[in-house]
């Protein structure tokens, strides 16, 4: 997805409201018009047009765009028992037909509310301001709703006075050289602005950025040649009609990229809302799309068609299978060496493209992460020569690596004899710059990471644990970390499983040792000296402490470094479950 547009704590003025600078100011009432190139549009007064230029299908859809003014504390995962200070930034949503149930609601970019303590939503041609609140997240498509809410209804009615929901573009996306308006509130004024453009590229494409490897899969995304900049994110982008085609999402400035902008499609943006269930409490859960299953790898390469005894002229091999998406098909399923050569009934090219409509090629991917949830998935393949159809209804899959904070994953930490343990997560990898992770260190397994990214997960309840530094005491004097981050595999001999794993061990160390005894390995009922603490990395190194040490430590290294406890609340929570089962 996008970026924030960030703003530091205001210090200046009585509003405090979050805008990044303050340009010139325009009547609220006020719509001005730009093309692709930034030149702001004259209008002419006709039948057809508004003062502003503007279709009237188009500009009576304006009272459907807000201004969101959010407050937000990002976690630090390097620190993991630390928030970063207050930020401010700016954002536009809009409103989508109610749900199922009747519900109000507003869609925006993740992006622009992840991590928000206050959200203040601006209707368009209006000064006041209202709260509101994320109900529903979508990491995966880069997509939120939000809620008004009050302690007075009628507070929350008049917001939604003389609003209308948008309407959504149907029959697929738009065409290229189709005509685009991208409307939101792009910082450098307080008013809304329209930008003028056309499609230009219909594309398939990673949502993910820093963490690329452990995306579900690429969706569609439509590139328009409008400027979509900060403060724009998660607005609409209407088509000559006036119809929803799509939602703001990314914009690329200088050298080669410049006035390129990238929108998600109305029909993702759909399938997201599809897929939402909310109890009678109010509390919506949203899973994912339906992810790729299966890696591949091209035929291009004729011995290797050979070797698979293929003689077809297109298709994909099969190089890896998720082992949870083979046990909930619950029959048969895609096996490692299938050569998939038809998916939904369109023929794979040999490098895993199909046709979106004409001559349109585009990776495959979409197939399966574009459909609504509970739509089947039809695989026609090859295997040991024989031809086979396979059907499947495809569902999100548990990643190997939590992905997304506050969805799969919080900042978790354990503490012991001054060496930091936590969690391989994507926030891990994402939050904070790349000046700050190179800095502690992480390039040390940088490969390593990125292939456990792009894994599937084998099974449920395991974590990759790292020892991302060593904070200095007398007991863990003479073990340098030397800005090398390293994954913990044993502690005293055996594989550890989870932090939860780690903490329980630590403690039945402690337990023994306070006690003068020996505690029972898991090792085959062997016994196990827990008057030492060895522990075994990935890279062979090795650290030995002495239990009472690192217990006799404790309170001096939380002390020093402002950590209010040896373990995070999840890893002791998990713990406590783990030993009372």
């Amino acid at each position: 997805g996008g970026e924030r547009t960030r703003a530091t704590s205001s210090s200046s003025g009585s509003s405090g409201n979050p805008h990044i600078r303050h340009g010139p100011h325009f009547e609220a009432d006020d719509a001005f018009v730009t093309d692709s190139e930034g030149a702001i549009v004259d209008g002419d007064s006709d039948n057809d047009s508004n003062v502003s230029g503007l279709p009237t299908d188009l500009f009576s859809r304006f009272g459907a765009v807000v201004l969101l003014e959010v407050s937000y504390v990002e976690p630090e995962y390097l620190r993991p028992w630390q928030k970063s200070r207050q930020g401010s930034c700016t954002g536009t949503g809009f409103v989508v037909p109610d749900d199922e149930t009747g519900e109000r609601r507003l869609l925006t970019n993740l992006h622009v509310v992840q991590d928000a303590t206050d959200i203040r939503v601006r209707k368009h041609g209006n000064s006041r301001r209202w709260r509101a609140i994320t109900i529903c997240r979508a990491a995966d498509v880069d997509l939120a709703v939000l809620r008004v809410v009050s302690d007075d209804d009628k507070e929350i009615e008049d917001f939604w006075g003389g609003v209308k929901p948008i309407q959504w573009a149907e029959g697929g996306p738009p065409l290229l050289q189709s005509g685009v308006n991208v409307v939101g509130f792009p910082t450098g004024g307080r008013t809304i602005c329209v930008t003028e453009g056309v499609v230009s590229r219909i594309d398939c494409r990673n949502y993910r950025l820093k963490t690329a490897a452990a995306a579900p899969g690429k969706l569609l995304v439509i590139q328009i040649d409008a400027a979509i900049n900060a403060g724009n994110s998660g607005g609409p982008c209407f088509d000559n009609e006036g119809r929803v085609v799509g939602v703001a999402f990314q914009g690329l400035d200088g050298g080669d990229a410049q006035n390129v902008g990238y929108i998600i499609p109305c029909e993702i943006a759909m399938n997201f809302l599809h897929a939402i269930k909310c109890d009678s409490d109010g509390i919506c859960l949203y899973r994912g799309v339906q992810e790729l299953p299966f890696r591949w790898a091209p035929l291009q390469n004729k011995s290797l068609r050979k070797f698979l005894s293929f003689d077809g002229s297109s298709g994909v091999v099969v190089t890896k299978v998720s082992p949870l998406a083979a046990k909930a098909s619950g029959g048969e399923f895609l096996q490692k060496e299938d050569v998939i050569t038809h998916i939904d009934g369109k023929e794979l090219g040999e490098d895993y493209t199909v046709p979106l409509r004409g001559d349109e090629l585009m990776n495959a991917d979409f197939l399966i992460t574009g459909k609504k949830k509970g739509q089947v998935t039809k695989f026609n393949i090859i295997r040991d020569t024989a031809p086979i159809e396979i059907c499947s209804t495809l569902a999100p899959l548990t990643s190997n690596i939590p992905r997304d904070h506050g969805i799969d994953c919080t900042p978790e930490w354990l503490v012991i004899g001054g060496l930091l343990f936590v969690p391989l997560t994507c926030p891990l990898l994402s939050y904070g710059s790349t000046e700050e992770l190179e800095a502690s260190g992480y390039l040390a397994i940088y490969d390593y990471m990125e292939e456990e990214l792009s894994k599937f997960r084998e099974e449920e309840g395991t974590e990759i644990i790292l020892l991302i530094d060593i904070l200095a005491c007398d007991t863990n004097f003479g073990y340098e970390f030397k800005q090398r981050w390293r994954k913990l595999e044993t502690l005293n001999g055996v594989k550890l499983q989870s932090m939860a794993h780690l903490y329980n061990m630590y403690l039945d160390a402690c337990e023994s040792v306070e006690q003068g005894g020996r505690d029972e390995s898991e090792r085959k009922g062997e016994e196990v000296n827990s008057e030492f603490l060895q522990f075994i990395f990935r890279d062979m190194s090795r650290i030995v402490m002495e239990t009472a040490d690192c217990l006799a430590s404790e309170k001096e290294v939380l002390d020093l470094h402002g950590i209010p406890k040896a373990v995070s609340n999840g890893v002791l929570e998990k713990a406590a479950s783990e030993r009372v089962k």
